[in-house]
């Protein structure tokens, strides 16, 4: 990846939920969450060859309910941090309540509410708890991988190498 557009360089959350601005992490959220679901939409329109006016009112739509999740989400999960006073693996799942009740509401059924409220904060919670349960598949930056010499001209040819040192070693034996 270019490290112009390596994102981790550039957090767009707040690393410290403790000392964060729930309604700031909140409208960030609802920002990547519009755009999210607006991209989505759209291609999804485009996919199915939708008539132009049906794709932006289903981006608008998409955009606007994901805004409203997304921040739903997020703000509820810095909020929680703060009142319990730990950022631990159990800010997440809440948030993911809060996300799952908006979700269910859009199906516009009690019991699609329930179910929402009731897994998306288990998809959520266990996703959490793998990510800090993990810490060895931290990915290395790009800088480490790469070689240097990788692009060089000529290259180095290590067929030819082994061939130099079995011809070299086999002119030793015969001397």
């Amino acid at each position: 990846m270019a490290p112009w557009l390596d994102l981790r360089t550039f957090p767009v959350f707040d690393e410290d939920v403790l000392g964060a601005s729930a309604v700031t992490e909140a409208a960030k959220a609802g920002i990547l969450g519009a755009f999210a679901g607006s991209v989505g939409a759209g291609a999804f329109g485009w996919w199915i060859a939708s008539p132009r006016e049906q794709v932006l009112r289903e981006m608008g739509r998409s955009g606007a309910f994901f805004a409203a999740a997304s921040g739903a989400f997020y703000g509820t999960k810095t909020v929680v941090g703060q009142l319990r006073n730990k950022d631990d693996m159990w800010n997440a799942p809440a948030g993911g309540l809060v996300a799952g009740v908006l979700l269910g509401l859009r199906a516009g059924k009690a019991n699609s509410v329930l179910a929402h409220a009731v897994f998306l904060p288990l998809v959520i919670g266990t996703a959490e708890w793998a990510n800090r349960a993990m810490p060895s598949t931290v990915v290395k930056p790009t800088s480490e991988k790469h070689d240097p010499d990788f692009f060089k001209w000529p290259r180095r040819d290590p067929f030819a190498e082994r061939w130099a040192e079995i011809q070299k070693r086999d002119a030793e034996k015969s001397s």
